[in-house]
């Protein structure tokens, strides 16, 4: 028989389980001891797969080890992609670029073997010298004096929602690049042969914005997290409304929904295009035979408004690139304002109007893209925060696959559904009532859809994880009202 007609088209990516959120461009970080390999699976057949399973085989590393678990699909339509994750245990993780092997099989097919890439990096911190350090294979980036603008003292109009552990806003690093090993021409490797540099300051930007939310959320401390920092605060504060979780975790997914951003402010500061580090490196290059031994990036930048998801802003930016070589030292200096690219058009979300206790409560979303077409099918990774009327949260994945409440697959409408039954013994073991009004908070995350093979210079432009669509607003004017807005409501009777 013929192998089961099953792709991953693009590299898995990491989820961190507490915040729900995804890491900068998917990249695993072992700071985060437990992550999410989610990944999207096509039938890339023109006909519907029946009784679809589909596991984790193995991970290239032995210090990566998930959580065995087959997922089950009683049909996977003609053309539709579908979204699984398995847990993992990353403690122990080696920095690199790992093989996973994902076994599918359908009715009719034999089983297929797909081998995918995942990025793994390990960021510390070290408290005497105040400092990141981020490695991967192909170096170590080393990261100090992170400003950042910090949370207000007081969050929403009845003080309700201050939180010492963020959101910060970058606005600015000192950063060190070190080459394994020294390297003779214009450019370096490419960290994973794949992302820009700037996506390491990233991800310890989001490591050190999380790693504190996560830990009082878990409970855990270090059990959780492998590394505790801080930021450098500066004028003015960020207003951030997270909402009294009820006596539920969401509390962190809405936390690291607003860290994540506000590090994305980084990520526009240096570009999305070719970012600081490839720039100064290419108005540097040394002569024949002088080796580069280390790399050095400065930067500021200044936001006129608060950065938000899918939001246009700016970032008014200076960087100073500094090459080390074996001949002596060369710069380049930039002034520039950069601009969000990922932006997106309006948000629409659909619920039903009113419900039984014991009804299915789903939840239907779609959000344009700038030309007035649908992000659609794998483009997204989408999820939704559901708040009963007694303050307790539940937290549902949307995915556009055609499958549940999803009209069709690759529509631009994303589902999910939460069953009422289910959290009815939930809220009452809280002692809450599921009869009354309940909000409905859509969040999604653009997906690196770079195609394996891409030249890397090429693949490295293409940035995922920045957030397009939020119930969360970030604002700098502490007078404004409490900035997180459902997107829908639902009756419950």
């Amino acid at each position: 028989m013929a192998a089961t007609p099953i792709d991953v088209p693009y590299r898995p990516f990491a989820i961190e389980p507490v915040t729900r959120i995804m890491l900068p461009d998917g990249i695993f970080d072992n700071a985060l001891f437990h992550l999410r390999i989610a990944a999207h699976f096509t039938n890339t057949s023109g006909a519907d797969l029946t009784n679809v399973t589909i596991y984790l085989e193995s991970v290239g590393d032995p210090g990566i080890v998930p959580v065995a678990r087959t997922h089950t699909f009683p049909t996977v339509l003609a053309g539709a992609t579908v979204m699984v994750a398995w847990d993992a245990d990353f403690e122990h993780a080696t920095p690199g670029k790992r093989l996973v092997s994902f076994v599918a099989r359908a009715d009719g097919f034999d089983p297929r073997r797909i081998i995918q890439q995942i990025f793994v990096s390990q960021t510390r911190y070290d408290p005497v010298a105040d400092q990141y350090t981020c490695e991967v294979e192909e170096g170590t980036l080393v990261v100090s004096s992170f400003r950042a603008i910090g949370p207000a003292q007081e969050w929403g109009p009845e003080g309700k929602c201050r939180t010492p552990d963020g959101p910060f806003v970058p606005t600015g690093f000192t950063s060190e690049w070190h080459p394994h090993p020294a390297y003779a021409g214009t450019h370096a490797d490419l960290p994973f042969s794949d992302p820009w540099w700037k996506v390491l300051a990233v991800i310890i930007a989001i490591i050190a914005a999380i790693v504190a939310v996560v830990a009082a959320a878990t409970g855990g401390g270090t059990a959780s997290v492998g590394v505790a920092g801080t930021f450098e605060e500066t004028d003015p504060s960020v207003t951030c409304c997270v909402p009294d979780p009820g006596g539920s975790s969401v509390s962190a997914t809405v936390a690291g929904v607003a860290s994540g951003i506000a590090t994305g402010a980084l990520i526009v500061a240096a570009s999305d295009d070719a970012d600081p580090w490839w720039r100064g490196q290419e108005a540097t290059a040394p002569a024949p035979g002088v080796l580069t031994t280390g790399e050095k990036v400065e930067a500021t930048w200044k936001l006129p408004v608060a950065p938000n998801a899918g939001v246009a802003y700016t970032a008014d930016v200076e960087w100073t690139y500094t090459r080390t070589t074996t001949a002596g030292t060369a710069t380049h200096s930039v002034s520039e304002t950069q601009t969000n690219i990922h932006v997106a058009g309006p948000v629409t979300v659909e619920v039903p109007p009113t419900l039984g206790v014991f009804d299915d409560l789903w939840v239907r979303a779609s959000v344009e893209q700038p030309d007035g077409t649908r992000f659609t099918g794998p483009d997204l990774y989408a999820f939704a925060a559901l708040r009963a009327p007694g303050g307790l949260y539940f937290v549902i994945d949307l995915t556009d696959d055609g499958l549940g409440f999803d009209p069709k697959p690759d529509d631009g409408v994303y589902a999910g559904v939460l069953r009422l039954e289910e959290a009815y013994k939930i809220l009452l073991r809280a002692g809450q009532d599921p009869r009354g009004r309940w909000d409905v908070f859509f969040f999604a995350q653009d997906v690196d859809q770079t195609r394996p093979g891409t030249k890397p210079e090429i693949a490295a432009q293409e940035i995922g994880g920045m957030f397009v669509a939020s119930a969360l607003t970030l604002t700098f004017d502490p007078t404004l009202p409490c900035p997180l807005q459902a997107h829908a409501t639902v009756q419950v009777v």
